[in-house]
């Protein structure tokens, strides 16, 4: 999914944090399997188990497309979302709340 304008500096980041233990939220340049670029939105968090060691990661992928014309006046509207999931595990996990921010 990566290719040529995929950032190295990213991928390394989202390698350190996950080796860490930590999360990784930031912005890739992916590729479709027709070759089509498309930028992705990734949050990525570790999954503990209740003695506090990492069993597992979740992570999310958004593609977003860059608005074009004026600037919004927030910088949440940069970019807007390109698909919606309506899956119904997106609802579950937003109840959890493991995305908040902090």
């Amino acid at each position: 999914m990566q290719g040529k304008e995929t950032r190295r500096s990213t991928l390394d980041t989202c390698h350190r944090a996950l080796i860490a233990g930590e999360r990784f939220h930031g912005y890739l340049t992916n590729y479709r399997e027709d070759g089509s670029k498309y930028r992705v939105e990734i949050d990525c968090r570790p999954l503990r188990a209740a003695d506090g060691r990492i069993e597992n990661f979740v992570a999310f992928e958004r593609a977003v497309t860059r608005r074009i014309g004026r600037p919004t006046v927030s910088a949440a509207g940069r970019y807007e979302t390109g698909l919606v999931s309506d899956d119904p595990l997106t609802s579950a996990l937003r109840e959890l709340a493991i995305f908040k921010h902090g």
